[in-house]
């Protein structure tokens, strides 16, 4: 696939910058006038100058234009990207560890320092759920909303996911609490006790979870911090194991922030058709993209309804709005029936509230901002790596999510430094969780989801005095 124009450009702008052909405050051509210049688009150029401002190699100065930054380099240091991950290729029982529940009571799976953890104010989503409240108050009636959901909220969610390339309708969808609600369904739809699942490796912990709880054994695949799960490390595993189900992240999933190739998604289909494999998609980073637009969903290329899509507004709108959706295909009739067993039914207030802030276009505006913040922060945290953790090996660069992983020389344990680091009042997320097999004793997954202040920074340097220690 060809590099997009606008990356084109930022890559050839930054190289000036960085050979010191363009000095530190000299003013950059107008957006007009490099279009011109390039023969390019305006949009074109203004993302590409959107990119080197959200890396800090320049900045836009009201009524002057855009001028080169002064300052150190902001280069992540060269840091290599991971290795493609190698796990023992045979099923396995999962055991979670006490380290991450430790994490989900502290609140802080996504943060350093959750003590001075800001909160993201949202005044639109609060009026929008106040008068969803007022409507239910003065309903004549009190009962329950039917298994698949409020059809306002689903006739939304059906628009939102036409972003990813899929085309469904309301009656297509089952709203569900949250994203692991509904991988928790997708799972209990496709497979029965003992039964073998593939998944990528590192992989979500929380889908270990679920493994662990339904009685399933996991088939870890290789992956790759740039490109996701291999396509040629499943089609072997199909030859040799019973697998029932797959559950993959094709777009910036936790912890690696990888996005699975197109070409990749459509093998991983065909294999899964070919061998009549339920494939499960969380797709619950899939609109945290850093470019123009999103990548399209697995889901969007079936067409025999054998991909469950998975996903929820707890990491694009608010983790408090307990509201997630499943796409489930030919399960869907299952699926009703297990939500019914598992939830019995979704509020219909906050899905009333989410429905209009919907409506409004209150997430679209909201994720536009998102997208630009958690691009910048994450440039930020790859700068902050080499300076607070010299000792770091590799890391990924995502292009979107809200993780990067990190490796640290093999001799430091994560499980013991999540101790020691929690002591000081700083969390971080152990790579151990993030396999089934006591795999990446060494890695690190880091956040970026909230601004780099200076407690947070002050944060992640203590954490490489911790590391030290251990080093």
């Amino acid at each position: 696939m060809s590099t997009p124009r606008y990356q084109q450009l930022e890559q050839a702008l930054s190289e000036e910058i960085r050979l010191g052909q363009r000095a530190p405050g000299e003013r950059l051509p107008s957006i007009r006038q490099l279009s011109r210049e390039r023969k390019l688009s305006k949009s074109t150029v203004l993302t590409a100058y959107s990119r080197l401002e959200a890396d800090g190699l320049i900045e836009a100065r009201p009524r002057s234009g855009y001028f080169v930054c002064a300052g150190e380099e902001p280069s992540p240091g060269g840091l290599k990207t991971p290795a493609p991950s190698k796990p023992r290729q045979k099923p396995a029982p999962v055991s979670a560890g006490q380290v991450l529940l430790d994490i989900m009571e502290q609140g802080a799976a996504f943060d350093l320092l959750p003590s001075v953890a800001p909160h993201s104010g949202n005044e639109q989503l609060r009026r929008c759920l106040a008068r969803a409240q007022r409507r239910q108050s003065c309903a004549e009636q009190d009962y329950y909303d039917g298994p698949q959901g409020l059809a306002e909220l689903r006739g939304q969610l059906a628009q939102r996911t036409r972003s990813g390339g899929s085309q469904v309708t309301a009656d297509d969808l089952v709203v569900t609490a949250g994203c692991q609600h509904a991988l928790l369904l997708a799972l209990m739809a496709t497979t029965s006790p003992g039964d073998v699942v593939a998944v990528e490796s590192p992989g979500f912990y929380g889908v270990f979870q679920l493994l662990e709880a339904l009685g399933l054994q996991a088939l870890e695949m290789p992956s790759s911090a740039q490109t996701g799960i291999s396509p040629d490390a499943l089609e072997l595993a199909l030859q040799h194991w019973p697998v029932k189900a797959l559950v993959v992240s094709p777009c910036y999933g936790t912890p690696t922030g990888a996005c699975i190739p197109e070409t990749h998604k459509r093998r991983l289909l065909e294999l899964a058709q070919r061998h009549k494999l339920a494939v499960i998609e969380d797709d619950i980073y899939g609109e945290l993209f850093f470019g123009l637009r999103r990548p399209r969903t697995l889901h969007s290329y079936d067409d025999s309804g054998s991909v469950l899509l998975c996903s929820s507004f707890s990491k694009s709108l608010s983790r408090d709005l307990r509201l997630g959706w499943i796409a489930p295909g030919k399960y869907l009739d299952r699926i009703k029936r297990l939500k019914v067993v598992t939830s019995l039914a979704s509020s219909r207030t906050q899905q009333l509230g989410a429905s209009y802030y919907l409506a409004e276009g209150g997430l679209e505006r909201r994720l536009r901002q998102q997208r630009q913040r958690f691009r910048q922060q994450c440039q930020q945290l790859l700068t902050q790596i080499p300076v607070a953790l010299p000792m770091a090996l590799s890391c990924s660069r995502p292009e979107g999510g809200l993780s990067v992983w990190l490796e640290l020389p093999a001799d430091v344990d994560t499980i013991a430094l999540y101790g020691a680091a929690r002591a000081q009042g700083i969390l971080v997320t152990p790579g151990p969780l993030f396999s089934a097999q006591k795999r990446y004793q060494s890695f690190l997954r880091l956040s970026f989801a909230h601004p780099w202040t200076p407690e947070r920074r002050r944060a992640l340097r203590q954490l490489g005095k911790l590391i030290v220690v251990q080093c």
